[in-house]
């Protein structure tokens, strides 16, 4: 079964604290795929460029990664395996505190990138990233991260400040004036206040979590939220942007394994006799029953897949739910009792997520059993060394490199079709001379008497053949009629006879056969 959608492009930011332990990992890359995010933007990874790699798993198609050896800093891009993106450079801090990339997305050259800016003020880290990002800085940017400072002084942290903005501040304020970069949250939310970050130790909330974007990609965004706080310290922000075209994606849909081994849902496949017992009438035909049979199949375990996935995801939701009215109130009421009870649900969603990166992670453990013989193990490691199948671009007739899908449908369609017709399109005209070539008929002949015998005898004329004899027993025909094989020889009339037949005894020549 194939299915189409269309969706806008949704990048978010994180600053996921540290994702050095695999249940982390798995949490964090899970939670990304349920919030349907196809860039991902992560700091404070605190992973080395080995362990980088580990994170391209599951969704994730590209992972490009800065790092630092002591494990403090870290950064990382994740980009769908779905979306179309082709690198074409990297720009990476030594200590792990920025990546750049740029590349074409849909056709359209890109800058994203992911920063983790200093706890304190420092002029190199600013001036040094300042240049590096404007030895690249395309027309569509997205940079998003941790910057470590709030814009604003009254709106941008509760309570609000009044002294003059901060030297990090200013710099950020400087970097996003020079290269024309807006805060896309504060654009789309010019009267709302909220935070990505709560200091225990200040008992403070401040908005240090970013989106900059250019003014390309802030004319085409869908919107940008700030997300409910659940597995780190900091709030991600979510933004949505329009493609520069729809672009439908194909999806196949296959059955999965593990659910054979569910006795529920071995039970609910008792629906197929009731299918049989329904529709196995006598005008209908097995090929028919069999095709309408397998859609019946195929939407019986969507819809219990689906039913089943709802069921387990209504308790995470609804913790998710009350993390976020706790977050509300507590932003507003800063009360020592609603932080407990928001630390309780937290606490409470955590073990739930745990339980379910636990039970992936350790249910692939039956795969060491294997050995070093082949299966799944082998054939997943072997799938993530194969590049991607998708091709991102094509040049059409004109020379004109295509981006757009139905374009590159249309011109390998067109291609085929040059590759498998024929140079000549009216066949009739070929085959006029070939019709007007008198050629000598062939007569078949059985020889009886003895090559030699034959000399360079040469028969004046064709004769006809006599009728065929009514064939024997199941077709074969009588004995008088049967000859060697290495007897029988189609011949032309005027050329010699064969000379290579073997002897046999004399028996009066050549006579013509059927």
């Amino acid at each position: 079964m194939t299915s189409y959608t269309v969706s806008n492009i949704k990048i978010m930011t994180l600053n996921v604290k540290g994702i050095n332990h695999v249940i982390k990992r798995r949490k964090i890359v899970s939670s990304l795929k349920k919030d349907r995010v196809q860039i991902a933007l992560l700091q404070e990874t605190h992973l080395t460029d080995s362990e980088h790699l580990k994170l391209k798993r599951d969704w994730v198609g590209q992972i490009y990664y800065s790092s630092f050896d002591t494990k403090s800093t870290g950064v990382a891009i994740l980009i769908h395996k779905n979306l179309p993106f082709t690198l074409n450079a990297i720009v990476r801090d030594t200590d792990g505190r920025f990546i750049l990339i740029t590349g074409l997305l849909y056709g359209e050259q890109i800058l994203l990138g992911s920063v983790y800016a200093p706890n304190t003020f420092d002029r190199s880290f600013y001036s040094n990233f300042l240049a590096k990002t404007s030895s690249v800085c395309l027309n569509h940017v997205i940079i998003g991260g941790d910057f470590n400072c709030g814009l604003n002084a009254e709106t941008d942290y509760n309570p609000a400040k009044s002294q003059p903005p901060s030297k990090m501040a200013k710099a950020t304020m400087d970097f996003c004036s020079d290269l024309g970069l807006f805060d896309a949250w504060r654009v789309c939310n010019p009267h709302v206040k909220d935070f990505t970050f709560y200091s225990r130790p200040n008992f403070s909330f401040s908005r240090i979590d970013y989106m900059f974007v250019s003014r390309s990609v802030l004319d085409r965004t869908q919107g940008c939220l700030i997300n409910t706080c659940a597995l780190s310290d900091h709030s991600s922000v979510s933004m949505e942007f329009l493609p520069p075209y729809y672009d439908p994606l194909s999806r196949h849909w296959r059955l999965n394994p593990a659910l054979l081994s569910d006795p529920e849902f071995v039970k609910y496949l008792d629906q197929w006799e009731l299918f049989l017992s329904t529709n196995d009438l006598p005008g209908v035909s097995a090929s028919t029953l069999w095709e309408a049979g397998k859609a019946f199949l195929r939407g019986s375990i969507i819809s219990f897949t689906s039913a089943k996935k709802k069921s387990n995801l209504a308790k995470q939701l609804l913790l998710e739910r009350d993390i976020t009215n706790l977050e509300r109130e507590f932003k507003k009421s800063s009360s020592v009792s609603v932080l407990k009870k928001l630390d309780a649900v937290r606490s409470a969603l955590d073990q739930l997520l745990t339980q379910k990166a636990e039970a992936i992670c350790y249910a692939k453990h039956r795969l060491f059993e294997s050995g070093n013989k082949p299966g799944r193990l082998l054939a997943r490691l072997a799938q993530g060394k194969k590049g991607s199948y998708a091709i991102p671009s094509l040049k059409d007739k004109k020379g004109v490199l295509q981006f757009e899908t139905k374009y590159i449908s249309k011109i390998m369609k067109e291609f085929y079709q040059d590759l498998y017709s024929p140079e000549c399109q009216n066949t009739a005209d070929v085959r006029k001379p070939f019709l007007r070539l008198r050629l000598p008929p062939l007569i078949r002949v059985r020889v009886f008497g003895a090559a030699s015998q034959l000399g360079s005898s040469r028969p004046s004329s064709p004769q006809p053949c006599p009728p065929a004899p009514p064939a024997g027993p199941q077709g074969v025909p009588g004995p008088d009629w049967r000859c060697n094989l290495s007897n029988v020889s189609w011949v032309d009339p005027g050329a010699f006879c064969r000379q290579d037949m073997p002897e046999t005894p004399p028996r009066g020549g050549v006579q013509e056969a059927s």
